[in-house]
C-alpha cells in the first residue's frame, strides 16, 4: 500500500464512523471499532489490491471486525442484546428528532436484510454502487436492483404510516 493511499484512508474515516455507529449503536463502541479496523488495514495493507476500491475494503474489514467481536462475545458466554447496543439515535436530540429517527429505523427494519444493506450502504454510508457491490460480494446490478426494490417498499411503508398517522389524527379530532 502506498503512502498516497495511506493518505487517503483519513478521508475514509468519517464514512467509516456513521457505519461503526450504525452497526454498534454508541459513539464509544463506534470509536473502538474503526481503531481496530484501521489497524488492520495498516497490519494489512500489503493484502490490498492496488486498482480496488479503498473504501470497500476499509467497510469490509468493519464490517467482519465487528461481526468477529459479535463472535467472540457469544464464545464467551455472552449474551448479545441487539436492542442493549446503545442509543441510536444519539444523547441530546430533541425529542421530535429521536421520533423521526425511530421511526425511519423501524421502516429499515422491515426491509429483508441484503435491501436494506444496499440502500444503507448507498445513502448513509454514501458508498458508489460499484463499491456497495465490492463490499457485499456481488454484481452492481444487483445492488441497484435492491436499492430499487428497497426505496418501492420504503415508499410503500411510508405512505402507509403517513395514512395511518392521517386516520389517527382525524378519529382524536372527531372524538
Amino acid at each position: 500500500m502506498s503512502g498516497q493511499v495511506m493518505n487517503e484512508i483519513e478521508d475514509h474515516v468519517p464514512a467509516l464512523r456513521r457505519h461503526a455507529y450504525r452497526l454498534t449503536g454508541t459513539q464509544d463502541r463506534a470509536n473502538d471499532l474503526v481503531q481496530d479496523t484501521l489497524l488492520k488495514a495498516i497490519s494489512k495493507q500489503d493484502k490490498f489490491e492496488e486498482g480496488t476500491s479503498l473504501k470497500a475494503w476499509l467497510h469490509r474489514i468493519l464490517f467482519n471486525t465487528f461481526i468477529s467481536e459479535v463472535r467472540r462475545a457469544k464464545t464467551r458466554g455472552h449474551h448479545v442484546d441487539w436492542d442493549d447496543l446503545g442509543d441510536v439515535y444519539g444523547h441530546g436530540s430533541n425529542q421530535m428528532a429521536r421520533l423521526q429517527l425511530r421511526d425511519a429505523d423501524r421502516v429499515l427494519e422491515e426491509l429483508p436484510e441484503q435491501e436494506r444493506q444496499a440502500i444503507l450502504l448507498t445513502t448513509v454510508d454514501e458508498m458508489s454502487y460499484q463499491d456497495a457491490a465490492e463490499f457485499m460480494n456481488v454484481e452492481i446490478g444487483t445492488v441497484k436492483s435492491r436499492v430499487g426494490r428497497a426505496r418501492r417498499k420504503l415508499r410503500g411503508m411510508v405512505g402507509q404510516i403517513e395514512a395511518r398517522e392521517h386516520v389517527s389524527r382525524f378519529v382524536s379530532e372527531a372524538s
